[in-house]
């Protein structure tokens, strides 16, 4: 499903301007979203054991997380290995009224990775989703807030969200678990925004932050929470470190400090030059990359359909170079302007020969479009040339 399907009757663009990091929504109703994940399919993503292990599946009872020997294997385990799941245990804690908690689902569950997918390319960021299995009268999490924005989607049964004033400002690191750690939210949530009963196909739009907490109904309650995290300030730091190794003034030694002259001025000349870098289309376009690439790619295999590769070779030497206003291929003979694919095409021009859909397969968020015109430019200006596997 596109997004407008998935927030419907609630209008996508309204979203967008109105409420996507700014303040919650609930929607009512939505077939299609009540079937996304039924018991059903949930049991069969839990049947696939492989899978489960401490980190990925996680038991809460009273708000507290249970200690893995309670719902683990843990007998010769081989140190730094997660602990599988031992399921006749988890069957046990829950009947004691404990609640499941199946992390990273969207790994496991097709119709799920799809969302998951679907709002990672929607707004630029990581998606992923969590279940959440409780039973009647069960509050799993005491008041919190989340790391990120989440759009949570009741499946089976009922559950009561209570949502909070309170905000925090964009964070990126959880409050400690512990009393002290709940003393300190249910301080500062504030009064209570809004009460909302979730029935299946509901919708629950929360901004990162947003205090919170959830109480099952009568009934046994699922819910999927899909996450979705853009890239945020901190992510450039990374790109930076990446872009300005190549360049020796910011490899070199800094000044003693104890030269307080000497050290001002290097600062003062690598601050410019990082503000030049940030400011620069070919720093955008590294962004641009980064985004795109969280999303990742669907396991699609279509078997038993066989992709026919499209093999091409290096007929002239080239490289990619680097500037400030962007990136382009120079070759004897002149240079070609390309955009986004560069980090693709410098793949391709340090291969002898190689096939198009590996090409592709290596920048995860690829415009393929964009990477078959670039390709295009290559082969007419004889720097690539189409042959065969030999």
């Amino acid at each position: 499903m596109n997004f407008a399907d998935f927030i419907a009757p609630f209008d996508a663009e309204t979203f967008r301007a109105q409420y996507f990091g700014r303040q919650p929504l609930h929607i009512r109703g939505g077939d299609t979203r009540a079937t996304l994940l039924p018991w059903a399919r949930l049991n069969e993503a839990l049947a696939l054991t492989p899978y489960w292990n401490e980190e990925t599946l996680k038991i809460y009872f009273r708000s507290r997380s249970a200690l893995r020997e309670n719902y683990c294997d843990t007998a010769d385990l081989r140190a730094g290995t997660p602990a599988p799941v031992n399921p006749a245990k988890v069957k046990a804690l829950m009947g004691l009224g404990a609640s499941l908690v199946a992390n990273q689902l969207h790994r496991v569950c097709e119709p799920v990775g799809a969302v998951a997918r679907m709002l990672a390319r929607q707004f630029a960021a990581r998606g992923f989703a969590n279940a959440y299995c409780s039973f009647r009268g069960v509050q799993a999490f005491q008041t919190h807030f989340d790391l990120h924005d989440v759009f949570a989607v009741q499946t089976e049964g009922e559950k009561t969200w209570r949502i909070y004033e309170a905000r925090a400002d964009a964070p990126v690191a959880p409050v400690p678990p512990g009393d002290e750690g709940e003393k300190f939210l249910n301080a500062t949530r504030g009064a209570l925004l809004f009460e909302v009963v979730m029935r299946p196909g509901d919708i629950l739009y929360l901004p990162r932050g947003q205090y919170h907490d959830a109480l099952t109904g009568a009934q046994a309650s699922l819910h999927v929470t899909f996450g979705v995290a853009p890239t945020t300030g901190l992510a450039l730091f990374r790109q930076l470190e990446k872009t300005l190794t190549a360049e020796s003034e910011f490899r070199a030694y800094l000044p003693d400090a104890r030269d307080p002259a000497a050290l001002a001025g290097r600062l003062a000349r690598l601050a410019d030059r990082v503000r030049a870098v940030m400011t620069s289309p070919a720093f955008a376009l590294d962004v641009l990359n980064g985004q795109r690439d969280l999303a990742g790619s669907a396991a699609d295999y279509c078997l038993p359909l066989q992709t026919t590769p499209a093999w091409y070779s290096l007929a002239k030497r080239a490289r990619v170079v680097r500037c400030d206003s962007g990136f382009t291929v120079a070759y004897e003979g002149g240079e070609i302007a390309i955009g986004a694919t560069y980090p693709t095409i410098e793949w391709m021009l340090s291969q002898r020969m190689f096939a198009l859909e590996d090409a592709i397969a290596r920048q995860a968020g690829i415009d393929q479009e964009e990477l078959r015109a670039d390709l295009q430019k290559l082969l007419r200006a004889g720097v690539l040339a189409e042959t065969e596997m030999r």
